[in-house]
């Protein structure tokens, strides 16, 4: 669920207002369906909850051809739950793919150094976690009191976290490259509230 909300607070943040039928077409064109298992019932019930907790603010648009059409905008309290868990996705070492997937989806609504910082306390988490899966599996060749063909598991989790490693360390990389257009290099970038034109 947390990766839905967190798309869902996304997508309405860089629309301004969005109904809920934008706010799923958008996900549906990210391909949200096949890597964050995102759904249309998932879409409109994170819609509804997010407004009951006060993350979003639901109206109906003056002059909506579709009647009871709900339109939303973001609130304060949805602001910071989007950051709250926009930074637990980036820094994540567990195995919510669809959580990671979603962080990287809207890391560039954050500065690039920020962005760093999490992706490295992910690789530190990970490291630990890797060291404990290899002390297990040594303890595994001589006093290993599991079922023996569990033990394989330890070697499969061992090179899933050695792949989310090197996978943090080659987007670290392109980042300190500069790569990606993010919060602080311009306000038009991806995930951004829409910039407003200037009056005059």
């Amino acid at each position: 669920m947390s990766a839905t909300r967190l798309l869902v607070l996304g997508v309405v943040r860089m629309s301004g207002r969005a109904h809920g039928y934008r706010v799923g077409r958008e996900l549906m064109d990210w391909g949200a369906s096949e890597w964050a298992n995102v759904k249309w019932g998932s879409i409109y019930h994170a819609l509804r909850k997010l407004t009951a907790e006060g993350r979003l603010r639901g109206f109906t648009a003056e002059g909506d051809e579709v009647v009871d059409r709900i339109s939303y905008e973001i609130t304060e309290e949805g602001e910071a739950e989007l950051h709250r868990l926009l930074r637990k996705a980036l820094s994540h070492t567990g195995d919510d793919h669809a959580l990671l997937c979603a962080g990287v989806t809207l890391m560039t609504s954050l500065p690039r150094a920020e962005v760093v910082s999490l992706l490295e306390e992910r690789i530190a988490g990970l490291e630990e976690s890797g060291v404990r899966t290899s002390e297990a599996a040594r303890a595994g060749t001589g006093g290993w009191d599991g079922p023996e063909h569990v033990r394989p598991l330890l070697t499969l989790w061992r090179m899933a976290v050695d792949m989310g490693i090197e996978w943090s360390r080659g987007l670290i990389r392109e980042l300190e490259e500069g790569r990606y257009t993010m919060a602080d290099d311009s306000p038009s970038a991806f995930g951004l509230p829409p910039v407003e034109a200037p009056r005059g």
